[in-house]
Parts: structure tokens; sequence; C-alpha cells
């Protein structure tokens, strides 16, 4: 098995979040978070390579609602949500690496516990 090379460590947070894709709004739920993107299931399937600017509320998080830019780098289907309202993963990295949220990502995935996948 080789091992996973990423960026930044991923933190399993659900929320609610919002991706806007020039005009669209795509409503969502966060799967896991990191300092650099985000892995959330979504109601509409953006296209890959689309410049987005999510709007997230981080739990604990003392700035508030966030305004994040970034690129949608993989969309696909959510087998787990199939036929529901949720039927697409969508990745999205972000612009620019949000190193202040690293302790509070680790925290805050510390004290939930998000729906195990099917």
């Amino acid at each position: 098995m080789s091992e996973e090379k990423r960026r930044a460590p991923r933190h399993a947070i659900w929320f609610p979040m919002k991706m806007d894709t020039s005009g669209d709004v795509i409503m969502g739920i966060s799967r896991d978070l990191s300092e650099v993107g985000v892995m959330m299931v979504a109601a509409a399937e953006p296209k890959p390579g689309a410049k987005v600017t999510m709007t997230m509320k981080i739990p604990g998080d003392d700035a508030g609602e966030r305004h994040v830019s970034g690129t949608v780098v993989r969309v696909m289907d959510n087998d787990a949500d199939t036929g529901g309202l949720w039927q697409h993963k969508v990745a999205v990295a972000f612009d620019e690496r949000l190193e202040e949220l690293d302790g509070l990502l680790e925290e805050v995935a510390r004290q939930s516990t998000p729906p195990a996948e099917p």
C-alpha cells in the first residue's frame, strides 16, 4: 500500500456551505476540510476547473462567515446518496492556504463525530 501524500491534513467536519459558480449557487455539506481545500457533497454538479467562491461558517470560528475562492478539481457521483439530495461529491482546492485554520479544524474535528460512510 502506498503512503498518501497531502499538502495539509484533512479533518472530518460536517457543516453546511455554499458554492458560487459565477452566478449559480450550489448548496452542500462539507465532508472533510483542510487548510488547502474541501471535499463536499452537493445538490448540483459544477464543472471541473470552474472558479468558485465558497461561503462557509466553521463551528467555533471567531472570523464568522468566510468567503474563500478556489477551483473545482474533481466531481464524482456520491454512491452513498444516488437518489437523494446530495448526489455529487465535489473537491475544491482553495486559491490560498488558510493557515490560521489548522488548530481550529483539529479542535472541531476532535469534538464532533461525523456520520459514518455507508
